[in-house]
């Protein structure tokens, strides 16, 4: 028999409930708990660990929900009933357990693990790496990019702020995000991570890339002539030689909205950091105002007014 089954009568029973703890004799914990005549916040955490290990997830929430109402600043609590409502899937509640564990120590380096882990989960990168961070992770291996994107890979590389090798920092994700969207040729973009079975992570950027007049005919086509029944059309040119510059107009020859707007715009000296745009805008363009509006609309309800027998 343990020295803690064998505790004299000395020794209190909070002492007994930790020795048994220490030992992982769950089942002995759970009934030294029930029986124990003094309830503190204590042994309602050892209590409700030893449930949680017998995977008794209700009775292990009641016990920590009420250790929590005992000693309300104390981390454990919550970050307990995190993992408990984690355990049940029920993740919106599990992280918001854990946000209040971590406003009662935020240098708790577990739950911040945990809950950039549940964020990670939900594929809100942001969030997870807003807490990961705090924690000198995720590494990062490996940066994949997607195959098939024709954008110059020297052009892109220089747009991403971080490196295999190292940490993804937030703000580096960010700036990052940012400067692939400013070349323009990506409607539609995504940064991801795939975990590895060493707890490292690989990079992985998807994206639709814009190009040439566009995929196919028929994208060229829709693309060109989407304005066509209001007499516009919408010439443009994506990605000329790879180097992320674009023609941009608008042709629209309205007798009374003609208009003529054109842009060329690339990366400067071929640093995604920085763009130049140039443009011209010309119009011959005939607006009614709303003064001219309400005369014309007063002249014509006089007419019919006077029209009538």
């Amino acid at each position: 028999m343990s020295s803690a089954a064998e505790a004299s009568p000395q020794t209190g029973p909070t002492q007994t409930i930790k020795e048994l703890f220490e030992e992982k004799r769950w089942a002995q914990v759970v009934e030294e708990a029930r029986t124990a005549t003094a309830q503190d916040a204590e042994t309602h955490y050892y209590h409700g660990v030893a449930l949680a290990q017998l995977g008794r997830w209700d009775e292990a929430r009641t016990v920590f929900l009420a250790g929590q109402r005992l000693q309300p600043d104390d981390e454990r609590f919550p970050i307990e009933l995190g993992g408990i409502a984690f355990k049940q899937k029920h993740f919106a509640e599990a992280a918001s357990w854990l946000r209040r564990g971590m406003r009662l120590n935020p240098s708790d380096a577990y739950a911040a693990d945990f809950l950039a882990t549940i964020y990670f989960l939900q594929g809100n990168l942001d969030a997870a790496l807003q807490y990961w961070n705090r924690i000198a992770k995720p590494q990062v291996e490996n940066i994949r990019v997607e195959a098939g994107l024709r954008v110059d890979r020297v052009l892109l590389d220089r747009a991403f702020t971080f490196a295999p090798a190292g940490p993804l920092l937030l703000s580096d994700l960010l700036t990052t995000r940012a400067r692939v969207r400013g070349l323009g040729i990506f409607p539609t973009l995504n940064f991801r991570l795939d975990a590895k079975e060493d707890g490292k992570f690989d990079a992985a950027f998807t994206a639709v890339e814009r190009n040439g007049f566009g995929g196919s005919k028929w994208e060229a086509l829709l693309s060109t002539f989407r304005g066509i029944g209001y007499q516009t059309i919408y010439p443009g040119y994506f990605n000329l030689a790879r180097s992320a510059i674009n023609f941009e107009s608008l042709v629209r020859w309205d007798a009374q909205k003609r208009r003529l707007v054109s842009s060329l715009s690339g990366p400067l000296r071929r640093d995604p950091r920085r763009r130049y745009r140039i443009g011209l805008d010309l119009r011959d363009e005939n607006w009614t105002s709303g003064a001219q509006l309400r005369s014309l609309l007063r002249d014509s309800a006089q007419s019919s007014s006077a029209e009538m027998p």
